[in-house]
């Protein structure tokens, strides 16, 4: 990857706001052109209002997801678990949401998302949404275009993968609940040396674990990609 600098550039919005029973603090990326582009021929505002519009939505239905269930345990609570003899611990839902560009150059954008949730019970859940772009056409890059056409990526991507889970295999489910291959909308995101493929919590692996990922750095697994 070279390192052509791209013609908009990430600005940050902060929302927050904390009430009895839901609190939330979000942080999401707004993609903006650069003044000496904004009326550039070779470049579709368009492009970046619907990236960013994608984006917020995302944000916000996420947060308004949890809001709701905030709002059924508070009819909850108020009308019938603080009227009980029981001693029912009392919750307060919460959303935090922050986001890092990992890459952003060569007409490309990588942003990961990172979204908690707490709902009541021992622990929270975190998600990691990627963004991965092209910001001349605006489409929403795959897993399978960053290979070259004709290269079996699945393959490729699933022995490399197989093959760091055997360095680990304690860290990892077996049989049907183990690693069984990359998905056809696998997710992924773009930083400086490397493609990463991640994985949900629960998903390959037991929660102590964290999030799984696993790096195709780019100095070994050049000659397959499509955007060198």
């Amino acid at each position: 990857m070279d390192s052509r600098a791209n013609y908009s550039y990430v600005a940050q919005v902060n929302i927050c706001k904390t009430s009895e029973f839901f609190k939330y603090n979000i942080t999401y990326p707004v993609l903006k052109l650069y003044d000496k582009y904004v009326y550039h021929d070779m470049y579709d505002r368009e492009i970046i209002i619907n990236i960013n519009n994608e984006i917020c939505e995302d944000v916000m239905e996420f947060k308004n997801s949890v809001k709701k269930q905030a709002i059924a345990y508070k009819k909850l609570y108020t009308e019938k678990l603080s009227k009980s003899d029981e001693d029912y611990v009392k919750y307060r839902y919460e959303v935090y949401i922050n986001n890092e560009v990992t890459y952003d150059r060569n007409n490309i954008i990588s942003i990961v998302m990172t979204k908690y949730e707490f709902t009541g019970g021992a622990h929270g859940m975190t998600y990691l949404d990627a963004y991965n772009y092209n910001l001349l056409t605006g489409d929403r890059l795959t897993l399978k275009d960053m290979f070259k056409p004709g290269i079996d990526y699945e393959e490729i991507v699933n022995n490399f993968i197989k093959e760091e889970i055997n360095n680990k295999p304690e860290n990892y489910f077996k049989g049907d609940e183990g690693f069984k291959g990359i998905s056809e909308n696998q997710s992924f995101y773009i930083d400086e040396d490397g493609i990463v493929i991640y994985f949900g919590l629960y998903e390959i692996a037991p929660y102590y674990i964290g999030i799984p990922k696993f790096k195709l750095k780019f100095d070994e697994f050049n000659k397959y990609l499509n955007y060198n």
